[in-house]
Formats: structure tokens, C-alpha cells, sequence
């Protein structure tokens, strides 16, 4: 049977831009690439999304992995999950936000998107390599009113309590991410008993590097 593998992206993104390196991971599997615009509609209700409940494996990215957390009560029993930089509070003292400061700039990307996009460019601008700017040129494309919706989302949100029975998950996160702390990751080691984390020393926060 083959392996069917389901990719959920950060905050604007969309992995579909890196396809051709990401699928070597499994280069035999069947991969489905969710847009960022695809997976708003499905913040609060992840399994509901069509094919996600039927995947083999469902990696997470960012925000991806947070909604993958948040709705943990619905995975599917033998499910291999890969969370890629994930967080427990995106405005956590360890980050570079506030919810006060985030909920802003939120409200202010209807009509003013490029400020906002910059705003997060900036921490990541100096990483290695050119992938901050693939993602730029792709977050400029997406919908101003559905990026609201997910800086919402990641202002009021968190994860404060342990989710338990999450077998066969590994957690992956760069030592130089600027985007998404190290930190912030390691946060959730106390909320993921018996979870796996990987650090990769060399590894920033995009997820060509983070899974080879």
C-alpha cells in the first residue's frame, strides 16, 4: 500500500515551493501539500480537512504543527506525526511577540499587508540560504483577510495543558531558528510526555533543512 503523506504549513506559507526536495524524504508515498489559504477554514476543526484523516504520515510545520496539537484529540490511531519547529505559545517570553503587539499588527494587515509581511521577515532575513525570501514572494500572494485570521489565532491561543498518548510523533527544530525559538519548541517537552525532540544544529527554520 502506498504511503500517503499530508504536509501542513506555517503562518503564509506554502511548502509546495520546496515539493521537490521535501518528497525525497519518501520519494515512493503519494504527498499532499496544503496552502496556508487551504488549511484557515480548519484551525479549530483540523480532521475535517479532506485527506487528512486518511494519511500515513502528517507533517506540521509552524503553525501546522500548533493546529496538528491542538486538535490531538481527533488523530487517527497509528498516525506518524513530524512537527517541524513547532510551539507551544507563539507569544511566549522566549519569542518575538506579544499578544498585544501581534493581535496590531494583525489588524493592521487588511490594509497594510506588506508592513506586516516585512515585520515578520525581519527576525528570519539573515538566516541561511534563500528560502525567507521563497516564502516572502509566496506569503504576498495569499488572501490579507485570511492572514488576519490566522495572526488571531496565534495571538489567543495556546497550549497549557499535557497531551498524552501521542506515540510515534517526532519533534524536529533548528538551533538557528530566528522565526520560531528553540526555546519555544522545548517549551512543550513538559506538555508532550514521551515525545521525541530532535535538535538540528545546523538547521534555521525552513523545513528543507530541518528534515535532511
Amino acid at each position: 500500500m502506498v504511503e500517503k503523506w499530508f504536509w501542513l504549513p506555517d503562518f503564509a506559507s506554502d511548502m509546495v515551493i520546496w515539493e521537490d526536495d521535501l518528497e525525497g524524504i519518501a520519494p515512493d508515498a503519494d504527498h499532499s501539500f496544503i496552502s496556508y489559504e487551504g488549511m484557515v477554514p480548519y484551525m479549530d476543526h483540523l480532521f475535517d480537512m479532506p485527506g487528512v484523516s486518511d494519511a500515513s504520515v502528517v507533517v506540521g510545520w509552524g503553525l501546522g504543527a500548533f493546529l496538528m496539537l491542538k486538535n490531538a484529540e481527533k488523530r487517527p490511531k497509528g498516525q506518524t506525526w513530524k512537527l517541524l519547529a513547532p510551539y507551544a505559545d507563539y507569544c511566549s517570553e522566549q519569542g518575538n511577540w506579544t499578544p498585544e503587539n501581534l493581535s496590531f499588527i494583525a489588524n493592521q494587515t487588511v490594509t497594510a499587508v506588506d508592513a506586516t509581511l516585512n515585520a515578520l521577515y525581519e527576525p528570519i532575513e539573515n538566516e541561511f540560504g534563500d528560502w525567507q525570501d521563497d516564502w516572502l514572494n509566496k506569503a504576498k500572494s495569499m488572501s490579507p483577510e485570511l492572514m488576519f485570521q490566522g495572526l488571531k489565532y496565534m495571538a489567543r491561543n495556546r497550549i497549557e495543558h499535557q497531551i498524552s498518548g501521542l506515540d510515534d510523533v517526532l519533534v524536529l527544530y533548528g538551533k538557528l531558528d530566528q522565526a520560531i525559538s528553540p526555546a519555544m519548541t522545548l517549551e512543550l517537552k513538559e506538555l508532550l510526555p514521551g515525545v521525541a525532540f530532535k535538535e538540528r544544529p545546523k538547521a534555521g527554520h525552513w523545513p528543507p533543512m530541518l528534515l535532511f
